[in-house]
């Protein structure tokens, strides 16, 4: 297969520089507690870089083709072992290496599209040089089959992929939000008003539910920003959980999130509603070993009537969630057609 051919698969299913997605992180989450690594990613090699699909442990998002492994993987026959990447010439001077997250030991395998392209790789990494057994080996190999049947299976309807896929690399690229891996307020709006077009095309409903965490600014007050940074990761994290494959979760600015809900009308929006703010408060968000923080959120829903435009259905949606802060918050509120326009929060 050409490197054309591998890059127009990689654009197909619409991997390089879009949102992270539940079903990969999972993938890693594992891979790091089973090799007891803090780092693994789910890496897509594009062109000239390297897009961080999954992460677990780095705050990475990209970096260049000759600043990573993932371009020597998908070259590879079989599974890469480095165990002490200073001691690699291949890699003592890569930027994973020489940079944070300093990376030293790293393995990892090539994941295949549907037609056998070796569109990136599962990696794990290590500050510290190590060795892997066989059974390992093992384990990497079969995490690996879980992201590859995982793109086997995984079908975005047909409306909202061909929309993604429309976009282009370059623009999505500067529509994903670095820190929470989410479409950002640029994304949104592209979004927004193609969805909006397309349900008015169908005849079908669309729903927006605008998300603002609770009491946010107390977090980054008591425990500074980077806890807020962890708070708002895993929070965009949750919602991602909630939503279904064909929504999509955007983060507004600061601590507000916004969720595009195609095919989700009037009947549907308080149980939908309800399931994204249950998620977000299901579990206290932990950080570092001991720090538990309970969560919640408000959230103000509104349902596009027609011929609407996005700046109109955001302020219902805005307005819904500046009544359920004031009504006491923690709740949903469905946005009317004659609510006021919002004051501060």
């Amino acid at each position: 297969m050409t490197e054309q051919q591998r890059l127009e698969a990689i654009e197909r299913m619409a991997l390089l520089y879009t949102p992270a997605e539940e079903c990969f992180d999972r993938v890693t989450r594992l891979a790091a507690r089973l090799f007891s690594a803090p780092i693994a990613t789910f890496t897509v090699v594009g062109e000239r870089n390297v897009w961080f699909k999954s992460r677990f442990g780095t705050e990475l998002s990209e970096v260049t083709r000759d600043d990573g492994f993932s371009s020597v993987v998908i070259r590879s026959a079989g599974p890469l072992v480095v165990q002490d990447a200073l001691a690699d010439p291949r890699f003592a001077r890569c930027g994973l290496v020489v940079n944070a997250p300093y990376a030293r030991f790293y393995a990892g395998i090539a994941i295949r599209s549907p037609e056998g392209a070796r569109v990136g790789a599962l990696g794990v990494i290590d500050n510290q040089p190590r060795t892997i057994a066989d059974q390992e080996l093992t384990f990497l190999r079969d995490l690996a089959s879980i992201v590859e049947d995982e793109l086997h299976r995984r079908q975005l309807a047909q409306v909202h992929g061909d929309m993604i896929r429309e976009l282009g690399e370059a623009r999505r690229r500067s529509m994903v939000d670095p820190l929470t891996s989410v479409w950002n307020r640029a994304g949104l709006d592209t979004i927004l008003t193609r969805e909006l077009d397309a349900a008015g095309m169908r005849g079908s409903e669309l729903s927006v539910a605008m998300v603002d965490l609770d009491h946010f600014k107390g977090v980054n007050d008591r425990f500074g920003h980077a806890v807020g940074d962890t708070v708002l990761c895993e929070v965009a994290r949750r919602l991602r959980v909630a939503a279904r494959p064909v929504d999509s979760v955007a983060r507004y600015g600061g601590e507000e999130f916004v969720v595009v809900l195609p095919g989700c009308g009037a009947r549907d929006v308080q149980r939908v509603a309800q399931r994204l703010r249950g998620r977000i408060a299901d579990a206290p968000v932990v950080v570092g070993q001991s720090l538990q923080l309970d969560v919640t959120a408000s959230i103000g829903i509104a349902t596009a009537e027609p011929g609407e435009p996005a700046s109109v259905l955001l302020t219902r949606a805005d307005v819904a969630l500046y009544d359920a802060k004031r009504n006491g918050r923690d709740q949903v509120v469905i946005a009317q057609p004659s609510m006021r326009a919002p004051g501060p929060r």
